[in-house]
């Protein structure tokens, strides 16, 4: 049985591309440049507040289309980038999630690793949070789940995947097939 709910975001915030010279540019966990690869500090704050979107303390998520997620998948922070990774570490801590488990799953590269990490995806019977970079969020990922679980509004999904951070896309499983709808964390300051 496919999961009963998948959700998908991009990862937060990141540095302007081309760069420009007054910034904002990104850092590591640890404070340290992160090279062009990691989040801006806007970034780390959308990230520390996903903990109580998904998952508040002793409480369901507030949005009801939203679920806490048993397992989270994010790209390979060894790849192209980290910020995947980066979004939704915090979250995997706070729900004690150990990197490399089923549990919180970054074993998938951007760009090529899609239909193995979708393959992986499919086999959870529980919600699954999927963080990844947004070019490949559409179509990659959902051309991938379409073809094995349809979509039954496929048509009408957004191709790109929107150049925003506040969304978050949720596949709600009925009767064999996926609804998709799109939901605003309204975390952030501007999340529109």
């Amino acid at each position: 049985m496919p999961p009963s709910k998948i959700m998908i975001i991009r990862h937060a915030e990141k540095p302007p591309n081309p760069p420009n010279k007054s910034g904002p540019w990104d850092v590591k966990e640890d404070g340290q440049s992160g090279g062009g690869k990691s989040l801006i500090v806007l970034g780390w704050q959308r990230a520390g507040a996903l903990n109580a979107f998904f998952a508040p303390y002793k409480s369901k998520p507030a949005n009801t289309e939203i679920e806490t997620p048993h397992h989270i998948y994010a790209a390979n922070p060894k790849g192209e980038t980290q910020r995947p990774f980066e979004t939704v570490e915090p979250l995997a801590a706070w729900l004690k999630y150990k990197e490399g488990s089923s549990q919180f799953n970054v074993s998938y590269d951007v760009g090529g690793g899609e239909k193995d990490m979708v393959k992986s995806v499919l086999e959870h019977g529980s919600p699954v949070l999927i963080c990844w970079e947004h070019d490949h969020i559409m179509p990659d990922i959902m051309e991938h789940i379409n073809k094995e679980v349809p979509i039954t509004n496929y048509a009408h999904i957004t191709n790109p995947f929107p150049n925003v951070f506040y969304l978050v896309w949720v596949l709600d499983l009925k009767g064999g097939k996926y609804t998709w709808c799109s939901v605003n964390q309204n975390l952030m300051a501007g999340d529109v």
